[in-house]
């Protein structure tokens, strides 16, 4: 909270509204305990939906370590999932799966592969995009009467499923509330809309927002039923053995 809200009283560049977006951890997934719901709806009108709790610990600001586990469907409760951000390496990224009895590690080459059928892929959980792009800031812009910054972030990274990002971020609090995914033909490829944000012991979450492929015509809710900011998660929380127990 400290460095955030010396990002909001610094002076405007894009380097530093890039630094609060990532100290911003609107969904949690930095010093938080989480249980989310996530509701995915297709072309044809098939809705399918999930839920998963997750620990979170920033170890490295503005690097974390995220455990989640499925709780539902029924079929799938126990699906686990491990990220440690790396800060001069891949990031480390396993998924155990009961029926197998075993957890397989998530390569740099599969970053853009769905996160559990989501519309959320492991590159926007890790985030490396963001850390390691190119941002400039494209003015200002109102919206849902909050002053945003417009910030477009280039892409560098050749396993990156994006050639920019567009973010409007909310000046009074470093929130990114809409997303704008652009593919490597620079089309219109996902956005991503903030719908409810709450403050939850001293910081923001966003609580509610809705991530659409438009060339699947897909979308997932994302919903967090419950948020527990924590700055006492231990370590040992974060290792394959915790992931793995059945």
């Amino acid at each position: 909270m400290i460095a955030l809200l010396f990002l909001l009283a610094a002076p405007v560049d894009a380097q530093a509204v890039l630094q609060m977006v990532l100290a911003s951890d609107p969904w949690g997934f930095s010093d938080a305990e989480v249980v989310t719901h996530a509701v995915m709806n297709d072309r044809h009108g098939s809705t399918s939906e999930l839920r998963f709790s997750a620990l979170s610990r920033r170890y490295d600001p503005p690097l974390s370590k995220t455990i989640a586990r499925l709780l539902e469907p029924a079929d799938l409760a126990g699906t686990g999932f491990l990220q440690t951000q790396r800060r001069d390496a891949d990031d480390d990224r396993w998924l155990f799966l009961p029926e197998l009895k075993r957890s397989r590690r998530i390569s740099g080459a599969l970053r853009t592969s769905s996160f559990l059928g989501t519309d959320m892929s492991f590159a926007e959980i890790d985030r490396r995009d963001l850390r390691d792009g190119k941002p400039a800031l494209n003015g200002e812009e109102t919206l849902a009467a909050r002053p945003c910054w417009r910030l477009i972030i280039t892409g560098t990274r050749g396993d990156s499923e994006y050639s920019k990002i567009e973010l409007w971020v909310r000046q009074d609090n470093g929130l990114p509330v809409l997303w704008k995914m652009y593919d490597r033909s620079n089309q219109l490829f996902k956005t991503l809309a903030a719908e409810e944000v709450q403050r939850v012991g001293g910081r923001w979450f966003i609580t509610r927002s809705r991530m659409t492929n438009l060339r699947e015509q897909h979308q997932t809710l994302w919903i967090l039923e419950q948020v527990t900011p924590r700055a006492d998660i231990s370590d040992d929380e974060f290792t394959l053995r915790n992931l793995e127990k059945m």
